[in-house]
């Protein structure tokens, strides 16, 4: 059906030429044109089987004549016109990386194909109909840029006219750039000198004739040109005009509906990846999961030389947490923490819950978190995206809870509709990090203690039982320890002292043995618990008086008066593989050593040796149950 309008089409074309009342045929050519172009094939995309894009019909021709590339516009939010800012020819390398990562460079191939499937054949025979014509161009204007760059071009002088993808005739320019001035709106010389005011042509023919017209939209403003010159003096009359201008508002037309239609293609296209990818972000309860699948969906869709995950996570202290970190210097910055009080840009974004955007080139270094991070001067561009701002920010003055930063080297920015899908897809994205926060949080409330945060009593006699399939194949182990004269205390300052003593303790236990695949534990009331699995007998020990060193070594501030000097006793037992008992009794023996340790003086270390240890009685109280020992 296609091929039968454009046959038509190229009769009705020819008729019009033969002028007078034959002119009216123009626009009736013109609607075969256009619905030859909408009756076309289509090829279902890989990517999305629902939806469509222009079939290929790629063909190299080696006829000189016949020499384009495409040009692709960028579109502002209003409406969308014809500019070369932006534009990528799809012969060039400029921003190709970035755009087959956005999986957008095939579809403007494809569109550059199909276009050339109109603007060849329709140029060649515009110029086979003016038997005086020696070249047909069209043009695209860079409206910011200020200059002119060729489409589309036919020309009976092989590689004449100058088809390099850098060439551009600047505004004002010679006649062709007279047609960006608004008062312009039409070019018929019939008697150049030599033709060297075109400006085209490599080695300059003998043109003596030109007629050109600007392609307009809004507001008379010119985004392109279509030009026909001729080697004869007074080649062209003012008919010619009339034609030029109706096949010129057809190009820009065909030329701008088919990139509204790509880009469209493209952002729905990158809205279903994203809706393939957010069920990912959903199907684990572990956050560290949650980030893997985001970053996977931002390394695929998003060029970035280094990506961040930043959550606030401790609004008690007003800081933050470099959550995930990918790329350059990562091993740094993941697990960072960063304070809301610093000048980081990144910290600047999430406090005012808007996108943030630089550019560094040439600039000096702008901290992304704090003084004292390390310096990368070669990531010249950052973009960050927080968060919505919730009724939780609103209320308690607070920043966003999440936000996701991207930096890259070279100094490109992301397009509108990238900012917008990133937008769209970090909302996304912090809604699964508050269902994984809240599944840890209650995950944490059932298996550690509210007070310390080490694991709780019921816990860690759930994690003994799988030390026995540990103890198989290496050695483990175990410490009991109690806070010497703790009832003293909680009797003579009050239970609030005594928690935060507790606190205390626990957090100089965990800033020596928490490594690995440790175990600590709040054992009950005073008394802590700590495994080390493939441990020898001077770790195990070293462990130990390290832990009771860290104890000793300050006095705890309650708050009420002079700060309280504090110690525990420890009892340790090595359970080797050749012990063949449960686990259960090896704490038992670390928990017999802990008494014998708070009988012979207290603030030190003792281990358990079974055959010296302790008298036929004491060994018989061992084989039974643990007890826990308080001073």
């Amino acid at each position: 059906m296609s091929d039968i309008l454009y046959v038509v089409s190229g009769l009705l074309i020819g008729l019009a030429f033969q002028g007078g009342l034959f002119l009216f045929a123009i626009p009736f050519a013109l609607v075969s044109l256009v619905l030859a172009w909408l009756n076309r094939p289509s090829l279902t995309a890989a990517k999305n089987p629902t939806a469509t894009v222009p079939i290929l019909r790629a063909t190299r021709t080696t006829d000189a004549t016949a020499v384009g590339r495409i040009l692709r516009p960028a579109m502002t939010q209003t409406d969308p016109i014809i500019s070369t800012r932006d534009m990528v020819s799809a012969n060039s390398t400029e921003d190709e990386s970035s755009l087959a990562k956005l999986k957008g460079k095939e579809i403007w191939e494809k569109l550059d194909q199909e276009l050339s499937l109109i603007y060849r054949p329709v140029l060649s025979a515009l110029r086979a109909l003016l038997p005086k014509s020696h070249s047909v161009v069209f043009f695209f204007r860079n409206v910011e840029g200020h200059f002119f760059s060729i489409r589309q071009f036919s020309s009976a002088g092989e590689n004449e006219i100058n088809d390099d993808p850098t060439f551009y005739i600047p505004d004002g320019a010679g006649i062709i750039g007279q047609l960006a001035n608004r008062d312009v709106s039409r070019i018929l010389e019939g008697d150049l000198p030599n033709g060297k005011s075109l400006g085209y042509y490599k080695s300059v023919p003998q043109i003596h004739s030109v007629a050109a017209v600007p392609c307009y939209h809004a507001e008379k403003q010119c985004v392109g040109a279509l030009v026909v010159d001729s080697l004869e003096t007074n080649a062209f009359n003012s008919s010619i005009i009339s034609i030029l201008e109706s096949f010129a508002s057809m190009f820009f037309m065909l030329t701008r509906k088919s990139c509204l239609s790509a880009l469209n293609f493209i952002e729905k296209n990158k809205y279903y990846e994203l809706a393939k990818y957010q069920q990912n972000f959903f199907k684990s309860n572990l956050l560290k999961d949650t980030y893997k699948e985001i970053f996977e969906y931002v390394n695929q869709n998003f060029i970035s030389d280094r990506m961040m995950i930043l959550v606030y996570d401790h609004p008690e202290s007003e800081e933050g947490t470099v959550a995930f970190c990918r790329g350059e210097d990562e091993k740094v910055f993941e697990g960072m923490r960063f304070s809301f009080s610093d000048k980081g840009i990144f910290q600047l974004a999430m406090n005012s819950h808007v996108m943030m955007e630089r550019s560094l080139h040439g600039r000096e270094y702008v901290y992304r978190l704090k003084e004292g991070e390390p310096r990368n001067h070669a990531l010249q561009y950052l973009f960050v995206q927080p968060s919505s701002m919730t009724m939780r920010n609103v209320v308690k003055n607070e920043p966003s809870e999440f936000a996701i930063c991207l930096e890259r080297r070279e100094d490109v920015k992301l397009e509108q509709v990238e900012k917008d899908l990133l937008r769209f897809m970090v909302n996304i994205a912090y809604f699964a990090y508050q269902r994984g926060s809240q599944v840890e949080r209650e995950q944490f409330e059932i298996y550690h203690d509210a007070l310390t945060g080490l694991l709780n009593r019921r816990t860690i006699d759930e994690r003994i039982v799988e030390l026995n399939k540990v103890h198989q194949e290496k050695d483990v182990g175990v410490m009991m320890m109690d806070i010497d004269h703790f009832k003293h205390i909680n009797d003579t300052y009050g239970h609030q002292a005594g928690d935060t003593i507790l606190k205390g303790i626990a957090s100089r236990i965990a800033s020596v043995a928490d490594k690995d695949d440790n175990l600590l534990a709040r054992y009950g009331g005073e008394e802590f618990f700590v495994s080390i699995p493939g441990a020898t007998q001077e770790i195990l020990t070293g462990t130990a008086e390290k832990i009771r060193e860290a104890v000793a070594s300050a006095p705890f501030d309650i708050h009420q008066g002079a700060p309280i000097a504090v110690t525990v006793s420890i009892g340790c037992y090595l359970a080797t593989r050749e012990f063949h008992g449960e686990m259960k009794r090896a704490v038992s023996y670390a928990d017999a050593a802990l008494y014998n340790a708070k009988e012979t003086g207290r603030n030190r270390v003792v281990e358990y040796q079974e055959r010296t240890f302790a008298t036929d009685k004491a060994k018989e109280n061992l084989e039974g149950t643990s007890d826990v020992h308080n001073s």
